[in-house]
């Protein structure tokens, strides 16, 4: 590879600055030669470079087999070693540290080239491999659920410290150990042991993942209630050769559950004279209903909700009604009432106060606008969020004091409690949507992130390492018409292995994301992917389209692209047809995508559920971009894909196709 470093470790000075002229006309950098073992871990740690060809009898203290074993425990350099006349038991040992490769002497430059490019690109894969391996182990070991692994005779091969912390196991005792011995889960009725590599053989062909329940008895301490899932690790064939448990402990989401139905059971009674309140999340909504139901059930003249303001001390009527006249001319009216006035009559142990007659409180505000509307009597109930006083619910009564009765206000603080939580809720809703868009601007976000380092890699796979492989190529054949015989065969062999590279490389780039797409548009990429698509598969598209005079926003294009593009896969995979249509309409401001084939049918609404789904993953693009996605299967009928996109920036009503859908059936 160009500027590829090269340490020389040989002993004859002669040999070393022959090998390192040979290496300098490949085009190989030699940052130095090293004439011994100790200097050449010196120089290694010093100068770093990307190989070390190392004469495997390296005279001095430390000869060539110690030297590239203590350079593989302390340093990431692949190492190559040069041989002449050595003996098989010498080989085997240099084998035990680990070398990318041999060099036979006498030298021949194009064995020299072959076998320092296999071993950067050996090395390369090899890092790549151990730092999915780092990354995979630091995910497994950081998350919150119990993660235990074992092979295909359900020893333990990995156990994560959740597990550990509740199994009652460590790592060192548990690895090597039967997963029955490590995780012994009993049945929570009868305690009768629960055979989970049995769980194991009963799982489905298609279906690798089994979830159940237990109590774990953990080495030393008290059983704990858990969920736990079983998956298969499967090859490439179907093959298992091991599985992963995942577990949790759910004593407090049990004990959430029990406390949330005792309030249930407590508040039903309640919830039934509150249901209309509490079907309504908009907190508008909310507050003019809690006051509708309030003033009807009391048989008010008036009813109002004050809530704390911008202001904290002070709460403001943020909803009002009446019959009355005269308190109707005050609707919409902003009225501003000190947070203390409530304090001095409110709190957690006396949530309701009644003034039967409102002249008795010289203090009260706004007691002079009480006298010109005549309001006699005021029943107030608290509205806390916690132990928070957050605002107030208030009736009036008009023309004559108005006498409740214990039932009546014990009514009135019921009917506050449900305000409070429907008032909450409405919040919690709001925030809920607040953070829902919030969340649909994220993902979408990260699509146009993953569509951009698609079309950034794809650029890279096919600008860089296509001209990477292709000038490889070049060298070859140059090569290859130099020599003669066995190597002209090998040399040929090695030309077809680096062209298969290159098709790949470009599959892997149209795969990721085709150039044309950014810059020829939707329709003429489709026109490619199809014929790309029947020569692959032997499928026949029945593509259906309009002209379309303009081009469509970027991300309708894109999600078009991608929602088509996994469609067909899915009907090659799975339909068993050989032709599939395709449609595409532009009508009243919407893109419409047709997928339709009369193949082998499938579940939908069971494979919609599965969040790997591919499925899935379109009606998500469809909805990130404000459009969606209907899936229609049959077994042994076929299956329709139905998506609608935007043509604008305008997000799309669903409604609208369901009412014409509901017309047309």
């Amino acid at each position: 590879m160009p500027g590829t470093d090269v340490l020389i470790a040989e002993d004859e000075k002669s040999v070393a600055q022959e090998l390192r002229g040979r290496l300098e006309e490949l085009g190989y950098k030699v940052v130095d030669i090293a004439y011994s073992g100790e200097e050449a871990i010196e120089k290694t740690e010093k100068l770093r470079p990307h190989v070390v060809l190392m004469n495997i009898r390296l005279k001095g203290a430390t000869d060539g087999i110690q030297t590239g074993s203590h350079i593989r425990d302390y340093h990431d350099t692949p190492i190559i070693y040069m041989i002449d006349y050595s003996s098989q038991a010498t080989i085997r040992r240099a084998g035990t540290t680990g070398p990318f490769g041999y060099i036979f002497r006498p030298f021949d430059e194009k064995q020299i080239f072959a076998t320092i490019e296999i071993a950067l690109i050996r090395h390369q894969l090899e890092s790549k491999l151990q730092q999915s391996r780092q990354w995979l182990n630091t995910t497994l070991t950081s998350i919150g659920d119990g993660v235990i692994a074992t092979d295909e005779q359900g020893l333990v091969r990995f156990i994560n410290p959740i597990a550990m912390e509740h199994t009652g196991w460590l790592h060192i005792d548990a690895i090597g150990k039967l997963l029955s011995d490590v995780f012994s889960l009993v049945d929570e009725n009868s305690h009768d042991p629960i055979d989970i590599l049995g769980i194991q053989n009963k799982l489905p062909r298609m279906n690798s993942k089994k979830g159940f329940e237990g109590l774990l008895l953990p080495r030393n301490g008290v059983a704990v209630p858990v969920e736990a899932n079983l998956t298969s690790i499967k090859d490439g064939k179907g093959k298992i050769y091991g599985m992963v448990l995942v577990f949790r402990n759910v004593t407090q989401q049990r004990g959430a559950m029990q406390e949330i139905k005792r309030q249930a059971d407590r508040a039903e009674a309640l919830m039934q004279v509150a249901s209309q309140l509490n079907s309504q999340l908009e907190l508008e909504t909310v507050l003019n209903t809690i006051c509708e139901i309030t003033n009807r059930t009391l048989k008010a003249s008036g009813t109002m909700v004050v809530l704390q303001g911008t202001q904290k001390e002070t709460f403001q009527v943020m909803a009002a009604i009446s019959e009355d006249p005269a308190l109707k001319a005050y609707r919409g009216t902003r009225f501003e009432i000190p947070k203390e006035v409530f304090r001095a009559l409110l709190s957690r142990e006396n949530p309701v106060v009644v003034i039967q007659n409102v002249q008795d409180y010289p203090t009260l505000p706004y007691l002079e606008l009480f006298k010109k509307v005549d309001i006699k009597t005021l029943a107030i109930a608290a509205l806390f969020h916690g132990n928070d006083l957050i605002g107030a619910l208030i009736s009036a009564f008009t023309h004559k004091s108005k006498f409740l009765p214990e039932d009546e206000v014990t009514l009135l603080r019921g009917l506050a409690d449900q305000a409070s939580s429907a008032i909450e809720n409405a919040e919690l809703f709001e925030q809920v949507r607040a953070g829902r868009e919030r969340q649909r601007k994220l993902a979408k976000s990260l699509v146009d992130i993953q569509e951009a380092e698609r079309r950034h890699i794809a650029k890279e796979l096919h600008d860089q390492l296509g001209q990477v492989l292709t000038g490889l190529q070049f060298m070859l054949e140059s090569t290859k018409n130099q020599a003669s015989g066995t190597q002209r065969s090998n040399l040929e062999e090695i030309q077809n292995a680096v062209s298969d590279i290159i098709r790949q490389v470009r599959e892997m780039s149209l795969n990721l994301r085709p150039s044309m797409l950014d810059d020829m548009g939707l329709l003429p990429t489709l026109h490619w992917h199809i014929d790309r698509y029947t020569s692959q598969t032997g499928i026949r598209v029945n593509f259906r389209c309009d002209e379309f005079p303009e081009r469509f926003p970027l991300e309708t294009e894109t999600a078009a692209y991608r929602i088509i593009q996994e469609a067909l896969t899915n009907v090659a995979r799975h339909a068993q047809v050989k032709e599939v249509f395709v449609g595409l309409v532009a009508q009243e401001k919407t893109l419409w995508v047709e997928v339709l084939d009369k193949g082998k049918g499938f579940d939908a609404a069971a494979v919609l559920e599965r969040p790997s789904s591919g499925l899935g993953g379109m009606r998500e693009r469809a909805s990130l971009i404000g459009g969606y996605l209907v899936v229609e299967s049959f077994i042994n009928q076929g299956s329709q894909i139905v998506a609608a996109l935007p043509a604008t920036e305008q997000p799309l009503e669903r409604r609208k196709y369901d009412r014409n859908r509901s017309a047309s059936g």
